[in-house]
């Protein structure tokens, strides 16, 4: 039987759905080569590396958010209240999903530690995560207030998502949506 024949972005995507699933440190290129249908020899065709590879999952996930989500913040002919709203509805329908679902506030604490490489792209996810939050805010509150509010909006939202997880319920992640949202009304 053949082996099917898959690009770069279909390996990332199954990759994902795999450390999202089972975590980074657990997950072989042998499952990751068996989800994607191919030949682990193969993976190795595109990454020298799980590491290569888990750079390119990282780079996929956060130039999704910021191309679909953070560029929202930046949209000033939609209300702040309406864009800060839009954001959030998009990404708690990512975090939701059990086979993408939020990943880096995970794999940051998974790995950043151990593999420094992982380090700044995170944060620079994180930090265009906080940007585009403090930008919808300062619409509303002076730097520093948007500022503060910013940080606390990805801190409420990393922990409902860690709640969500442990309880299996999503209205910690819709409580804390509504919380962020009405701080503009």
């Amino acid at each position: 039987m053949a082996k099917q024949k898959v690009d770069e972005e279909i390996i990332i995507k199954e990759s994902l759905k795999l450390f999202r699933q089972t975590s980074y440190h657990t997950t072989s290129m042998a499952d990751i080569s068996k989800a994607c249908g191919i030949q682990k020899g193969s993976l190795y065709h595109y990454f020298s590396s799980k590491e290569e590879l888990m750079m390119k999952v990282i780079a996929f996930v956060h130039d999704f958010f910021k191309n679909e989500i953070f560029a929202l913040a930046y949209d000033e002919e939609i209300e702040p209240v309406v864009r800060l709203d839009k954001m959030f509805s998009r990404a708690n329908s990512i975090f939701i999903n059990k086979d993408t679902g939020e990943m880096l506030g995970n794999i940051g604490v998974e790995t950043a530690l151990v593999i420094p490489e992982f380090q700044p792209v995170i944060q620079a996810f994180f930090q265009d995560f906080f940007n585009a939050v403090k930008k919808v805010y300062s619409s509303k509150y002076s730097e520093n207030v948007a500022n503060e509010l910013a940080e606390r909006a990805v801190a409420e939202i990393e922990g409902s998502l860690l709640l969500a997880r442990i309880f299996n319920d999503n209205s910690f992640l819709n409580n804390t949506h509504k919380r962020l949202v009405a701080r503009l009304q």
